[in-house]
């Protein structure tokens, strides 16, 4: 099964006291307000967990002085000890925390620094080489043509999850978008949901882990 953004609007509408028709057939008859609460509950979901499955490796061939490169779209990943995962022909990088009083030096990149969306190398390389960045990308799917995009809008639009986790991701995010289509906390009904959603989500952690789950999560 693949998770397409039709599929969960159906299936959200059809869940008890959605107030939506559940028999969209395309985008054109779509309620953008259900739209909306879909996409803020996956933001919600993908934001609050390094989810593996978002992990990337984004490569960079350097130039001869050229110092300044495009950064990945994401969140540069960090080991437990907080070391950035930025490396130089396999040779890790220090990050500057200061890097405005810096001479311009060529050689082999010892450090990076971010500025402007760019990762710049210090030194500057003085010959070819490559630079690998891990990092957390904030893509949540993909469109019919394969790009990666950052919200759902097309029926056909599809979420980046793998299959063994879909039921759990789609479950998920029904529920978080049914509280979110709920207007007041004091309805009836959002407690009801929140039970869901919460277990929802601790459900989804649990086997993104696989194994040594953490029993103290929290939605």
């Amino acid at each position: 099964m693949t998770l397409t953004l039709l599929d969960l609007y159906n299936s959200t509408a059809t869940q008890e006291w959605a107030m939506y028709d559940n028999d969209a057939l395309s985008e054109s008859e779509f309620e953008a307000s259900l739209v909306l609460a879909l996409n803020k509950s996956i933001i919600d979901i993908y934001a609050s967990y390094d989810f593996p499955f978002r992990e990337r490796t984004h490569i960079i061939l350097t130039i001869p002085k050229i110092e300044a490169y495009q950064m990945p779209n994401g969140l540069i990943k960090r080991d437990k000890n907080g070391v950035y995962q930025v490396r130089y022909n396999s040779k890790m990088l220090k990050y500057l925390e200061c890097p405005s009083d810096l001479e311009p030096k060529f050689g082999e990149p010892e450090y990076f620094y971010v500025k402007r969306n760019r990762i710049i190398l210090y030194p500057a390389p003085q010959e070819k080489g490559i630079v690998t960045v891990d990092y957390s990308t904030l893509a949540v799917g993909e469109n019919s043509a394969g790009e990666e995009i950052y919200t759902l809008k097309n029926d056909d639009d599809i979420l980046t999850v793998p299959a063994h986790l879909e039921e759990l991701m789609k479950e998920a995010i029904i529920t978080r978008t049914m509280l979110n289509t709920i207007a007041s906390e004091s309805d009836e009904n959002y407690s009801a949901y929140l039970k869901q959603a919460d277990r929802a989500y601790k459900l989804l952690i649990k086997y993104s882990k696989g194994v040594g789950q953490d029993k103290s999560i929290r939605f």
